[in-house]
């Protein structure tokens, strides 16, 4: 809850997220917390919370690529490390915003996404750089314990190097 009501208030500051999911996050922690309760442990990531970057599909959530053409669109499914992280019981706070199409056509600034540059937290004046910023912005300013971005070729490393954080590619 506490990880909720951070992204919640301080999110829009930093453009970090493109959609919260309380009411999955709260349905996810809740089970997490009664399994724990009971003696069943799934592992490192039980119950932990973290954020999506929003180019990977999560069944009955908006995954936009960042795009205002795909600012609607959702899909039936979610992608197999969304399943992998349900059965870890890992708790999703929201998709992080994202630069346009991960950055595949090419772009030089934060505003090449739907959300607008996102902030960094440490000088919001400052975009966090990379087409997974969001998800650079989200764990930097303590929004989600991590995030998953992608990288081709400094998506990862960008952000996490200019918010302070490290990251694994």
């Amino acid at each position: 809850q506490s990880y909720l009501d951070r992204s919640q208030r301080l999110g829009p500051k930093f453009n970090a997220y493109v959609t919260l999911t309380p009411e999955l996050a709260l349905e996810q922690a809740r089970a997490a917390e009664k399994e724990m309760m009971a003696g069943h442990f799934r592992g490192p990531l039980h119950g932990i919370p973290y954020a999506l970057k929003d180019l990977v599909a999560v069944k009955g959530y908006p995954t936009t690529w960042g795009a205002k053409p795909f600012a609607n669109q959702s899909f039936d499914y979610s992608a197999i490390i969304v399943e992998k992280l349900n059965a870890a019981g890992s708790v999703l706070i929201g998709k992080a915003a994202m630069i346009e199409l991960a950055g595949g056509l090419g772009y030089s600034n934060g505003f090449a996404s739907l959300t607008g540059p996102c902030r960094n937290p440490w000088n919001p004046e400052c975009w966090t750089c990379g087409s997974s910023s969001g998800s650079g912005a989200v764990v930097s300013a303590g929004l989600a314990a991590w995030a998953i971005g992608s990288d081709t070729r400094g998506s990862i490393i960008c952000p996490t190097s200019w918010c302070g954080l490290s990251g694994m590619r």
